[in-house]
Formats: C-alpha cells, structure tokens, sequence
C-alpha cells in the first residue's frame, strides 16, 4: 500500500477504508477500535466532535454519523488506521506533489477540477465525489500536498432526547477536561 493508491482511492470514493461521510461510529470503532479524542469543534458544545486514527482526522455528529473526513500529509508521512490491528496505524511516506496527486487521480479514472489558487496554496477537487486536495506552493518549485478532505455530509440528525435515549452511555467517552 502506497500513500498516493490511498489518497487516489479517497479522492474517487470519499472512504478511507471504513471512514466515510455517512459512516456510523459504533461499525468504524468496532473495526479499528476506539478513535483518538482530538477534541470539540465548539468549545460550549460536546458535538459536533473530532476524532482521528493517526492522520486520518474525522468529525461526528451527535447522532454518531461520520460527516466528514481529512487526511493530514503535511507531516511528510501519513498514518492510516490498519484493519488489520485495531488500534493501530500504518506509516507510509507522504511528501506528495500535485503533479504527482493529479497523475495519480487520473490513473484511477477519477476527473478533478483545479480550484482557484489563493495566496500561498492551490487546489483540486475531484467530481463527483468533492474530495478537495489543498498543496502549499510557498514549500518548494512543486506545490506540496498538504491535506485532502470531504466536504460535510448533510444528514437528518436525530433530536437531542433521542440521541440521548439511543446513545445513554454516552458512547464514545470524552476526555475529561
């Protein structure tokens, strides 16, 4: 397994394995075991919440529905959950180039559009899936991947009382603060 097969795979089907948009936690973490608590996105609010399995950050919904997921390259390497080893995750070199992400891309038959550059970055995102590909332009000739994510996924969520009756343990526990 190779970073770009991985990033390619995401930018044509939105997945990173198990995670998606629209994926339910309770199937992911029974999978990879108990993601990393990275923290609230709000900090008066409990959800919507960020998880991550290494690099691979994700945010829940208080219903407990994946909504959407980021890969992190900026490292230079990537750590992606392993089915193998729940709880675990795999190390590949990640110091990508576009050059190298749109070949990539294009070698899976997945079509991208390049997105309005701003200052300091560029962009692809791929159709239909709208997984957005951020590159660094400051770091180098060739711009450097930086992230890719999803956009959010837009759900019905459940009412708060039935959140709390189908979820009364609280499923998965907060860090203290």
């Amino acid at each position: 397994m190779e970073a770009l097969d991985v990033l390619a795979a995401f930018g044509s089907t939105g997945r990173v394995g198990l995670l998606h948009p629209g994926a339910r936690l309770r199937e992911v973490a029974a999978a990879y075991g108990m993601p990393w608590d990275i923290g609230r996105i709000d900090k008066h609010h409990r959800w919507p919440h960020l998880y991550s399995y290494g690099d691979v950050e994700f945010v829940v919904c208080r219903c407990r529905i994946i909504s959407s997921v980021t890969i992190q390259t900026w490292r230079g390497t990537v750590e992606l959950p392993s089915q193998a080893q729940p709880g675990e995750v795999t190390t590949l070199p990640a110091r990508l180039t576009f050059a190298q992400v749109a070949d990539s891309l294009a070698a899976a038959d997945c079509q991208w559009e390049q997105l309005k550059p701003i200052e300091g970055q560029c962009g692809l995102r791929t159709l239909p899936q709208r997984v957005d590909f951020t590159f660094v332009t400051d770091d180098g000739p060739d711009p450097v991947l930086h992230a890719a994510g999803t956009w959010a996924h837009e759900h019905d969520c459940m009412p708060a009382a039935a959140v709390d009756a189908a979820f009364a343990d609280d499923f998965p526990l907060e860090q203290a603060d």
